[in-house]
């Protein structure tokens, strides 16, 4: 599928809409990740595919938060 643009400054940066048929295609909305890669005269975006193996090895104890009591069980919970 093939559609046109046009580039938008959104605050101090562009931004590129993407028509709504080729976003439903793709499955991304407002928020989505997105991996822009430039190729000569070309931009080539798509879905940014996580990898928990790749998130898990970015936690340090630095950025590791300690646990957080949410009070006692309301419902079926099993502790």
């Amino acid at each position: 599928m093939a559609a046109r643009s046009h580039i938008a400054k959104w605050g101090t940066s562009l931004a590129v809409r993407i028509p709504k048929p080729i976003a439903e295609q793709w499955g991304v909305q407002e928020g989505s990740a997105i991996e822009m890669v430039s190729r000569g005269d070309r931009l080539v975006m798509r879905k940014e595919k996580y990898n928990l193996a790749d998130m898990l090895a970015e936690i340090t104890d630095d950025n590791l938060h300690p646990e957080l009591d949410t009070g006692p069980p309301q419902g079926n919970e099993e502790w």
